[in-house]
């Protein structure tokens, strides 16, 4: 027996104590070969949280909300509320918002949200979150009364990243010093690449440096073994024919190739408020989760297990969460109808009224955006004649619809995908 064994064993022990490993943290390190754990995801995209000091609801609120986009401003506040105790019920490994936290870059509506996380960090459920457009230094962070509005304070990338510091900025292994990028472990095989294209010098692109950054994550992923998914706000591809320009970032391409070079699992971003999956020809998927805020206020639910990652959009259900607390407002407790009226009804029209046929393409135009931003395109006919009508009599809407057409048949609520 070599008399060196035990004073060679004694000092290993030394070694991993005073390291912080211990001998059971060594015999687990995982290899390259191991088999990835199951693992549950949730992202959410373009919630456009504003703090309810922000607002009185007054006319001037009620008026922009009613002319915009079909956000549910209203009742962003319940909504928000619903959305993040289903979160945790479902208890997910890891939270992700993708951008567009909050309605106007407020930074009481940041200070507010980040308040609500907590309650899911403590829970147990990692946050992550980077920014979108309209969350740093925007000049149109207001508090709106009555018939009007007061400029309040927006947030720089630094008062960002301090605000969400226990959201994924503390617990990154890795941090861009050029943007608020940054990767987070989910578990020993599978990393989330958070990237941030809102910087304020380079807006709608990623920087060169945080390039060369993110190529370094990935080869130190691959080196482990990992995988990853990527998340942006804006996306990688044209989710729409006509409807591209500044939603598809700058230098797209090159991210792409080096997704694709490195194998990344997919990439997930928002910014379009449209819920849609769009692939390319060497089959690498981005999925654009529809707005939290706009009908019908879903967000995606993603299994990822060895070989395999699944997605699922999910309504929230804000007619449950407020009749468990006993709420009357009828809106709230027929809330999908509520949303989806809601949504029909904002914006402003280009038919004109006089026209004997303006009943129904009001009609067909609100029914086909329902399916388009729901990511239903399966449940649309492409040969309904309506679609020759509204091409023929309008310009850009025109084309936007047939945009939609040529897409006919697309479920973008779903996908499952091997690699």
């Amino acid at each position: 027996m070599d008399r060196r064994a035990p004073l060679m064993f004694l000092m290993l022990t030394v070694f991993l104590a005073a390291s912080g490993l211990g001998l059971h943290a060594l015999a687990s390190q995982p290899g390259k070969g191991d088999a990835m754990p199951d693992a549950t995801l949730i992202v959410a995209a373009d919630p456009h949280y504003i703090a309810p000091a922000l607002t009185d609801h007054g006319a001037y609120y009620r008026d922009m909300i009613g002319s915009s986009d079909g956000k549910v401003m209203e009742y962003i506040e319940e909504l928000t509320e619903a959305f993040l105790a289903e979160v945790i019920s479902r208890h997910p490994d890891a939270l992700i918002l993708a951008g567009d936290l909050t309605f106007n870059g407020a930074r009481e509506s940041h200070e507010a949200l980040a308040e609500k996380l907590r309650a899911v960090s403590a829970a147990g459920i990692p946050v992550l979150v980077i920014p979108g457009n309209h969350d740093l230094e925007n000049r149109n962070a207001a508090r709106f009364h009555g018939d009007g509005f007061t400029r309040v304070d927006s947030v720089t990338a630094g008062g960002f990243a301090e605000i969400y510091r226990d959201c994924g900025y503390a617990q990154a292994r890795a941090r861009d010093g050029a943007s608020l990028s940054y990767v987070v472990d989910i578990n020993p095989k599978l990393r989330i690449l958070m990237l941030d294209v809102n910087t304020s010098d380079s807006p709608n692109r990623v920087k060169e440096e945080t390039l060369i950054w993110a190529e370094a994550q990935l080869r130190d992923a691959a080196a482990a073994g990992a995988k990853v998914v990527a998340v942006s706000h804006q996306n990688v591809y044209k989710h729409n024919s006509v409807i591209y320009a500044g939603y598809v970032m700058e230098n797209a391409d090159e991210l792409l190739a080096l997704y694709e070079k490195h194998g990344v699992l997919l990439n997930l971003s928002g910014h379009l408020h449209c819920q849609h999956i769009a692939r390319d020809d060497g089959g690498f998927y981005e999925i654009a989760t529809s707005s939290l805020a706009v009908n019908p206020c879903q967000y995606g639910v993603i299994e990822v297990s060895e070989g395999h990652l699944a997605y699922d959009a999910v309504p929230v259900d804000v007619a449950a969460w407020a009749a468990a607390r006993g709420l009357t407002d009828p809106n709230l407790l027929s809330f999908a109808e509520y949303a989806r009226d809601f949504f029909t009804g904002s914006g402003r029209t280009v038919i004109d009224e006089s026209d004997p046929d303006a009943a129904a393409l009001k009609r067909f135009f609100g029914e086909l955006n329902l399916a388009y931003f729901a990511g239903r395109l399966d449940l649309i006919d492409p040969q309904d004649p309506m679609f020759d009508r509204w091409t023929d009599a309008f310009g850009f809407e025109g084309q936007y619809i047939l945009a939609i057409r040529d897409e006919a048949g697309l479920d973008s609520t779903h996908l499952a995908l091997t690699y």
